[in-house]
């Protein structure tokens, strides 16, 4: 009686509308993407989030426009840290944090962990690479330092502008520089990453591959800042003891307006011991004084 009953009431199975129904049923399951709804979902959040944050203020501080103190970091840090609980493989918001714990938190270790780990997942793309690097010259890491900036050369541009316009990060904060002199900043950036290698050589006492790096920096076109390449030209020169020559190159620093205070003192000292008195008097080895933090030059 029991089993009669059961029948009974599924008996609707038995009919054809029921298999239309079932039928009808799977098909909605097969054609919704339950993966693209997530991601929908999950952007759907991340942009009420960022509602909050001024987003203007990451690329005017990146510019130099405002001053770190103008950001609300623990905001932005939660943010990128929930991207990251989102998209695991979103290596730009690892980037992105890293720059956070630079700038708004001044915690060094942190912010090498994770533009190091961006680095080592997205090698395409220049900026971690670079920062990375630029870290790790901080520490006197100079033998990493020279393969991340090495890296850093040999990442493709158009690799690095199709992984810009895909970002969800540089789509909400970087909007008005996306298609805004993105070369030149590419140029420049790869310009302080040529002058690093010849300063991390320079510190190793590989005097050939510095001069190699510093030479690049003075003899190719294009090049907006010569003055730090004159610098380590100058300081090769004279570690292998060839002074006069070495006080032609600081000169040039010099003329391009120098702001390092060890142009002026290896300038004078050369002139003194020259017997140069006079001109080693009216160069002030003082007038300018040692460069605070190395900073992250951020594009």
């Amino acid at each position: 009686m029991g089993i009669h009953k059961i029948l009974t009431a599924c008996r609707w199975f038995f009919f054809r509308e029921g298999f239309l129904y079932i039928l009808v049923v799977l098909f909605v399951l097969m054609c919704v993407d339950i993966t693209g709804v997530e991601q929908s979902v999950k952007i759907r959040k991340l942009n009420d989030i960022v509602t909050g944050i001024n987003t203007s203020q990451l690329y005017a501080f990146s510019e130099g426009k405002i001053p770190a103190s103008a950001i609300d970091w623990p905001k932005l840090t939660a943010y990128f840290r929930m991207i990251l609980e989102f998209f695991p493989s979103q290596e730009d918001a690892e980037m992105f944090l890293g720059y956070c714990e630079y700038y708004g938190m001044g915690d060094e270790e942190s912010a090498l962990e994770h533009i190091h780990r961006s680095a080592d997942n997205m090698p395409y793309y220049f900026w971690n690479d670079y920062d990375t690097g630029l870290l790790l010259f901080k520490e006197g890491d100079y033998d990493h330092a020279i393969t991340y900036f090495e890296i850093s050369l040999l990442a493709p541009a158009d690799k690095m502008v199709f992984a810009i316009g895909n970002s969800i990060i540089y789509r909400q904060f970087f909007l008005k520089a996306l298609n805004v002199n993105i070369e030149d900043r590419l140029n420049n950036a790869r310009q302080n990453a040529v002058l690093l290698l010849a300063a991390s050589f320079y510190y190793k006492k590989n005097y050939d591959m510095a001069e190699l790096f510093a030479t690049k920096g003075i003899s190719t076109p294009g090049i907006t800042n010569r003055e730090p390449f004159y610098f380590y030209e100058g300081a090769i020169t004279l570690a292998r003891g060839k002074s006069k020559e070495a006080l032609s190159y600081f000169e040039q620093a010099i003329k391009a307006k120098s702001r390092n205070p060890m142009v002026y003192r290896y300038a004078a000292e050369i002139l003194k011991n020259n017997g140069r008195l006079k001109e080693a008097q009216s160069i002030d080895p003082n007038q300018f004084p040692y460069p605070g933090i190395l900073k992250l030059e951020f594009y």
